[in-house]
């Protein structure tokens, strides 16, 4: 169980690196003296499970045996929702959707 724990923190910590601050801030598109900056949400979700297993000499007609498990997902999504606009010396934000 506690190759799992590690693995899920692993996982968990990868993730969390992936939202990094260059996530939130995209790529700016410049044309002419119009530059255009996309803003973005950053969500990152992640979920994990285990198992064991036991012998069960009880039970009548039931195979004894050990048991095992595990499991694992995760992901993030980043989702522009504004644009910073520098227009020469005019600045503003547009809020998309």
């Amino acid at each position: 169980m506690k190759e799992v724990t590690e693995l899920l923190q692993m996982l968990s910590q990868r993730l969390a690196g992936k939202a990094a601050a260059k996530a939130v801030a995209g790529t700016p598109i410049s044309v002419g003296d119009c530059h255009v900056l996309p803003l973005c949400e950053v969500a990152v979700g992640f979920g994990g499970g285990g198992g064991e297993g036991i012998s069960d000499g009880d039970r009548k007609g039931e195979n004894k045996g050990e048991g095992t498990g595990g499991g694992g997902g995760g992901g993030s999504r980043v989702r522009p929702v504004a644009v910073l606009v520098v227009d020469g010396t005019d600045i503003r934000i547009e809020r998309l959707g």
